[in-house]
């Protein structure tokens, strides 16, 4: 599945003691995609060109435009995604605004008592490399892990923002309790990335950089346990510690 993600692209190596050679290197794939709701534009995303149904789906709940239960239908036409609601139009919000998200995202509570075992957590970095990152080193991974540190859905995207949205879309579709998964991400959680879990009834995310202060913030106002600078020695454990059990 990786030649999916990739595309063999020229290059010239140039190297430090003055040699160079002509190359072919594989670059990740990415493609305008774009969402319709109820045969109105609703945004371009731009991600990599597989499950652009999850990816639309994902998007809209990990963005609070809807909810799993209010999509009635989705279809793909080439990079089209056409999403049916069972929303009334006129109160469907179009383009949700940065600083809009913000504000929603400051009365979001995961309503979870789950707590992991710390080798549920290390046994993530097992899943943090993807066969397209190895070839490319130009993409970003999400995966959700159950409570015995078994994979449940793994997702690569160009976007980290995108592989989050197509994990929760695939896990919903497949009728998985997200209360009983915690969300393994590549990438820097910053508070809108929190804020995408915390939608989606997520309760710890684990990711192998360092989030910012405002992720931390974030996690600890939305009852979100989150690590950073995943290892197999150790973790960092920035908000709501109990999720991690310790004892």
């Amino acid at each position: 599945m990786p030649e999916k993600y990739t595309i063999p692209y020229p290059a010239r190596r140039v190297h430090s003691d003055g040699r160079a050679e002509n190359t072919e290197v594989l670059l990740a794939k990415e493609c305008p995609v774009k969402l319709f709701l109820d045969g109105k534009p609703f945004t371009t995303l731009f991600a990599s060109p597989l499950e652009l149904k999850e990816l639309a789906v994902g998007h809209l709940i990990t963005e609070g435009v809807l909810s799993f239960t209010e999509i009635a239908g989705v279809e793909v036409e080439g990079n089209e995604v056409h999403i049916l609601t069972k929303k009334e139009k006129s109160s469907v919000q179009y383009e949700l605004p940065r600083e809009a998200a913000r504000e929603a995202g400051k009365q979001i509570f995961v309503n979870s008592d789950t707590v992991f075992d710390p080798e549920a957590l290390f046994a993530g970095n097992g899943y943090l490399e993807s066969d397209t990152y190895k070839l490319t080193r130009g993409t970003h991974l999400a995966a959700l892990i159950d409570r015995e540190g078994k994979l449940a859905v793994q997702i690569v995207d160009v976007g980290r923002h995108n592989a989050v949205d197509k994990v929760v879309s695939t896990a919903l579709l497949r009728g998985l309790d997200l209360s009983q998964h915690y969300m393994l991400s590549t990438g820097r959680q910053p508070a809108y990335m929190v804020t995408k879990a915390a939608r989606a009834g997520i309760p710890l995310v684990a990711t192998k950089a360092m989030p910012f202060d405002s992720g931390v913030e974030a996690a600890k106002k939305m009852n979100i346990c989150l690590v950073g600078q995943l290892r197999q020695e150790s973790m960092l454990v920035f908000a709501n510690e109990w999720r991690v059990n310790t004892t």
